[in-house]
């Protein structure tokens, strides 16, 4: 009794969608639907697309910045510290430890603050140059989707509608605006993706950088024997 009652409103709901589907179909035609479907999933479809693409090129804009980031927060260390080789408010211990370090505090100051300039300006330009090469093919991903939308009022989908209408211009002018829209697409994308692959295996570690981390590591460790001397 109960498989009969479960089957009977199966049944029932299977008439209703059917039902359903006769009265839009009686209204806009099976062609009209359609079309305003492919459009709307080929829309869908851009837009996730773009949103991928979006948040790779975040991801890499993000990586970059924190690089630039630990540089800056690098030199706020390092300038710290040349204040206190130079400071006159710290004990005489330090200061006549910081004395026999004289000329390498000197060569420090003038050579770390030097390198740290070219290093940003390398990281700056990696930077412009990505987000200079992206934001052309970018741009046209992030309005794919809005432009395969707009084809219905483009291509008039409208006139489905209706019998009188020249409906085989209507399906061309949608199917090519799709296949235009797509073909663009795709050669975004493989430009999308050359770049961001190009972003990855581009070495931040430029010739400059690795100066400057060297001569970094050089200051740190003539700090640590200051600071060392000045506590014995």
């Amino acid at each position: 009794m109960c498989d009969i009652s479960v089957k009977s409103n199966i049944t029932a709901k299977i008439l209703q969608v059917h039902g359903h589907f006769q009265r839009i179909w009686g209204q806009n035609g099976p062609l009209y639907e359609s079309t305003k479907q492919l459009i709307a999933s080929q829309s869908s479809s851009a837009a996730s697309i773009w949103n991928s693409t979006q948040q790779a090129i975040d991801l890499k804009l993000e990586y970059l910045q924190e690089t630039i980031d630990t540089l800056d927060g690098h030199l706020q260390v390092v300038s710290g510290r040349l204040e206190m080789f130079l400071g006159i408010q710290y004990s005489e211990e330090w200061r006549a430890c910081s004395k026999k370090y004289e000329l390498q505090v000197a060569h420090f100051n003038r050579e770390l603050l030097d390198k740290y300039s070219v290093c940003r300006n390398s990281l700056d330009h990696i930077k412009d140059h990505f987000q200079e090469e992206i934001v052309l093919e970018a741009n046209f991903l992030s309005k794919a989707s809005q432009e395969i939308t707009e084809l219905s009022s483009t291509c008039r989908i409208w006139q489905l509608k209706q019998t009188v209408f020249n409906h085989a211009g209507v399906l061309l002018c949608t199917v090519a605006g799709i296949g235009r829209i797509n073909q663009r697409m795709i050669s975004s994308l493989e430009l999308c993706d050359a770049i961001l692959l190009e972003m990855s295996l581009e070495d931040l570690d430029t010739p400059s950088c690795l100066f400057y981390h060297h001569l970094k590591m050089e200051f740190d460790e003539v700090f640590a024997q200051i600071e060392l001397c000045a506590m014995n």
